[in-house]
């Protein structure tokens, strides 16, 4: 009994311990009870008020926390617990992990090996091969540093091939969701464990004597692996408006447009694929700069190193040294490559995903356990999530580690170094503020620490999301960064009084919905109209109605109601039918067929891929055999000139290029942009899995590497398509049982694959092509014959699609037509332009950012008062009976069908759905029990645990309504 008693005592005085070494670890988060009388708080609050009465403000919505590490208390927090997409402040949560993890002093280890043996006259007879681990600061500088060492160990001749291993990290170049047009540029740069000049080459253009030539171009470290074209032209005056290009899975990049013969050169840092490959091209020219002799034919090739002992090691720069390049500039190279580097050396496995759970750890310790989304190292994905008090929090537990002067040391000083180096200078803040800054379309935050006028040291963080004009966003972080170095020596504002929220006549119904626990790092944009009522009675509910939020699919709303209103519900796609020469009489066309696009998002096969009624290859086969033609003797040209030639819309994500909601855009398109790939397990275990293409056509390539599995085994089956090709590779094991399904796949230059289509369509119907005839893309010359057109189904019937399935094709295919019938061009930005001053012509206020058609990028920034409006206005418009048919109807119908079943929203609400990952969507209209007819715009963007949570937040308010009687 007494020897347990004494094992009790030990292990509550050990607890006991323990819970004060936490406590020391993690700052008790007291919240100030004087807080709304301070004027710190006046002042920030008046502040923000402002910013909702400028029609370039009103829409950024900011996540505010100011924590005194003197008092252990918060001076000031603003929807603090709410979630934002953070930009590089995310950086602090990856450069906070190493240190803690890996240690100030970490050195990142690259080794050299031989697979032969090195002859005592210098000469390998056998590979060379140089191992990564990592190191983000591995530079020309050093490579030629390790091969001068390879020299003086001996070395002067390698008999076998230069062979690279970049196995430390995945393989998954790509952080996720990161947008396929920020490629070309260095902050976007490929990850690999083997990584030279951060995987990227600065390339400097450096205008012509005179006017009219081609600028030079220039490349730091010159390299064959990456090839330039030049398409530049230097002109008159100082100014360069220089636009770059890496088509997706090339090694080319394109420069187009001009430079000033006055203008100072100009510099970009471009990106490559596959950058091991490159190391090791810049590899090679430094061993033979060194002497170090390599036969003619060696070639360069990736390589895992699984037994010896290394010629030689380099080693990098300590982490702590690195750090400051990491965050006084920004850099994102560096933070993807730590997160890999926590994730390899910490969970064994060099991935974003390993990484994550790595900072994941360190977090919890500071006291932050969940409410948060982390996919990437720099804050380039906007799928990351974090709230301001975690970012206080973790800054806060800094301050109780021994590596916190490591972490300081390394961000940037107000008015003097860095990303803040312009920044706050001839202010109080000056000198005393130092913080990470982060900024993307849309967003801008500013984390770090300030001391303030009392002495004592203030952590603080300011995220800022949904920014119309980002000079504002800035101009609030300075002004709040020095307010904090004044305190507490400030003075409440003249004449400022805080306002009570204003209440509407549905708060006490809607509030409760919108204030749940599980929705605390949601922002919501909500607005409820009566459209029979006029004035502010008509206003039944809002909350954040101006903040600027994405809006995923529910940007559909504006680009079918503009097209509606437009083009008219009864417009009609044509496609047309060109010859060099009228129809022949005797069925042999020696010349060439055209067929000329106009947009028409229905055109088709007849088969699984056909959604409407329309035109199909094989109507225009049929047409062209009823008309006698029994030969071509020249080429099948496609001419898609309607539309410009951006395929894909503006940040969309690279990883979404195999899904059939990302297809590829043009003005003649088939089958939405897509194959479609059926599958179904084999007869048996071992068997390759059975699939199927539709339509089955030469112009992709399918590579079947996956096989059948036994009943209950891992389902890993999966369907890609490599990036800029028509191969796609089905992989992975498919377990018997299993039921058949299928995947629609894009494929690359749409006109193509039409015209291979419609070939192949002609074929089967008996009519040939002249042996060198073939399918290209061109223009319809002036003397060719028009034959014949064919039109699509009316407008409506097109809409009502598009609406009810969210289809992402038809509606980029309506944006790039409205450009091209009623704006400049076919392009996504002409047709914007079309949808805004349709949103005026609606009422509507038109301080909001559309960039695509379909909602899928996170560029697009619009209000739930925005839609409202095109909802209210729609609704008084010659078109409004297609527009609200078009919609989805709740428990019937479209993306609505499976939601608010036996509810009183069934068969009465009609809305658009939108979703995507951290963002969730829905609005439309409602009837209630007594005939109001209600419009109402849910807007909904933050982490949440699921998308559950969001569309049961949406499905609560919907049914309120609906059920609601005045």
């Amino acid at each position: 009994m007494n020897h347990l008693l004494k094992r009790t005592g030990v292990w509550l005085l050990t607890l006991l311990l323990l819970l004060l070494l936490n406590a020391a670890a993690v700052p008790a988060f007291a919240q100030n009870a004087a807080a709304a009388a301070d004027p710190l708080t006046a002042n920030i609050d008046k502040r923000l008020a402002d910013l909702t009465r400028d029609e370039n403000s009103v829409g950024l919505h900011a996540g505010i926390a100011v924590y005194d590490l003197n008092e252990k208390a918060f001076l000031y927090r603003h929807n603090a617990q709410r979630t934002y997409v953070p930009a590089s402040n995310l950086k602090l949560f990856t450069t906070i992990a190493a240190l803690d993890k890996l240690g100030p002093d970490y050195q990142w280890k690259t080794e050299v090996y031989a697979s032969g043996r090195l002859l005592p006259s210098g000469v390998l007879n056998g590979d060379l091969i140089v191992k990564g681990y990592g190191d983000p600061g591995l530079s020309v500088e050093d490579l030629q540093g390790i091969a001068a060492a390879l020299k003086e160990k001996g070395l002067t001749q390698v008999n076998g091939d230069l062979l690279v291993d970049d196995s430390y990290f995945d393989d998954v170049r790509l952080g996720s969701g990161w947008m396929w047009d920020d490629e070309p540029y260095g902050y976007s740069a490929q990850l690999s464990a083997l990584a030279v000049h951060k995987n990227s080459i600065t390339v400097t253009i450096t205008p012509a004597k005179q006017a009219g030539e081609a600028p030079t171009l220039t490349m730091e470290p010159d390299t064959s692996y990456i090839r330039l074209v030049n398409n530049l032209k230097t002109v008159e005056g100082t100014t360069s408006e220089v636009s770059v290009e890496r088509p997706r899975g090339t090694n080319t990049v394109v420069f187009s447009g001009t430079i000033g013969i006055q203008a100072q050169p100009y510099q970009e840092d471009v990106t490559m694929e596959d950058p091991a490959l490159f190391a090791a091209e810049v590899w090679k020219r430094q061993l033979a700069a060194a002497g170090i002799t390599l036969r003619p034919q060696a070639k360069t090739a990736k390589t895992t190193v699984t037994t010896g002992v290394p010629l030689h090691t380099h080693l990098s720069k300590p982490l702590s040294e690195l750090l400051v390049e990491l965050n006084k500039e920004s850099d994102n190279f560096y933070a993807e490559m730590l997160l890999k580097t926590l994730g390899a050396t910490q969970k064994g496995e060099g991935s974003a995903k390993a990484g994550s759970e790595v900072v994941a750890d360190v977090l919890k310790r500071a006291g932050v356990d969940a409410g948060y989304q982390q996919v990437d190292g720099s804050g380039l994905s906007r799928f990351n999530w974090i709230t301001a008090e975690q970012m206080v929090k973790l800054l806060a537990f800094v301050q109780e580690q021994e590596y916190r002067d490591a972490l300081e040391t390394s961000l940037p000083i107000a008015g003097v170094d860095g990303t803040l180096k312009s920044r706050l200078q001839g202010t109080p803040a000056e000198r005393n503020v130092i913080a990470k800054t982060g900024s993307m379309g849309g967003v801008n935050s500013l984390s770090g620490y300030v001391t303030a006028k009392n002495g004592h040291k203030l952590a603080f963080s300011i995220l800022i999301n949904g920014i119309y004009k980002s000079k504002y966003a800035r101009d609030l972080q300075d002004q709040i960064a020095i307010l904090l170095a004044q305190y507490p020596e400030l003075s409440a504002p003249d004449g400022y009084e805080a306002q009570e929220p204003a209440t509407y006549k549905l708060s006490a119904l809607l509030d409760p919905i919108l204030d749940g626990a599980d929705q605390s790092g949601i922002t919501a944009g909500v607005i409820v109209k009566a459209l029979d009522e006029t004035g502010d009675d008509a206003v039944w509910y809002e909350r954040n109605a101006d903040t600027l939020m994405t809006p995923a699919s529910n940007l559909k709303l504006l680009t079918s109601a503009a097209s509606l209103i437009q083009l008219g519900s009864e417009y009609t796609f044509k496609t047309e039918l060109y010859g060099s020469a009228p129809l022949p009489k005797n069925g042999v066309l020696n010349g060439d067929l055209y067929v000329k696009g106009y947009g028409d998002p229905t055109l088709h096969t007849e088969d699984s891929l056909k959604v409407q009624e329309g035109v199909s290859v094989e109507e225009i086969a049929g047409w062209l055999k009823a008309q006698g033609i029994k030969r071509i003797n020249g080429n099948l040209v496609l001419d898609d000139s309607y539309f410009d030639d951006q395929r894909l819309g503006l940040g969309w994500a690279w990883d979404d290029e195999s899904y059939y909601y990302n297809p590829l855009i043009g003005a003649l398109a088939l089958n939405r942009g897509t194959v479609m790939v059926e599958y179904q397990p084999g007869a048996k275990a071992g068997a390759a899995v059975q699939v199927n293409l539709l339509p089955k056509t030469a112009y992709v390539k399918v590579i079947n590497e996956a096989k059948t599995v036994a009943a209950g085994e891992e389902n890993t089956f999966a369907i890609t398509r490599d990036r800029g090709t028509n191969t796609i590779r089905v992989t992975g094991n498919l377990p018997l049982g299993t039921k058949g399904d299928y995947e629609r796949v894009p494929v690359e230059e749409p006109a193509l694959y039409f015209g291979t289509v419609l070939r192949e369509t002609l074929e089967k119907e008996g009519i040939t092509f002249a042996g060198s005839g073939k399918v290209s893309v061109g223009t319809v010359p002036a003397q060719a014959v028009k034959w014949t057109e064919f039109a699509s189904q009316p407008l409506r019937e097109i809409v009502s699609y598009l609406n009810k399935k969210s289809d992402n094709f038809y509606a980029e295919m309506l944006l790039k037509t409205l450009g091209a019938v009623k704006g400049e061009e076919g392009s996504a930005a002409a047709g914007a332009t079309i949808v805004r001053d349709t949103v005026q012509s609606l009422g509507g206020p038109t301080n909001f950012d559309m960039v695509d058609g379909s909602g899928l990028t996170r560029y697009n920034l619009i209000s739930a008062r925005h839609i409202l409006s095109v909802l209210e206005g729609m609704s008084s418009q010659e078109t409004f009976g297609a527009y609200y048919d078009s919609l989805p109807v709740a428990g019937v119908d479209g993306t609505l069908q499976d939601r608010m079943k036996g509810t009183a929203a069934e068969q009465n609400v009609r809305a658009k759905t939108g979703s995507m990952t951290g963002v969730n969507s829905l609005s439309g209209y409602v009837t209630t029990p007594d005939g109001k007819k209600l419009a109402f715009s849910i807007l909904l963007n933050g982490y949440a645990k699921d998308g559950k949570t969001f569309t049961d937040m949406q499905d609560q308010i919907a049914i309120a309504l609906a059920s609601f009687q005045d």
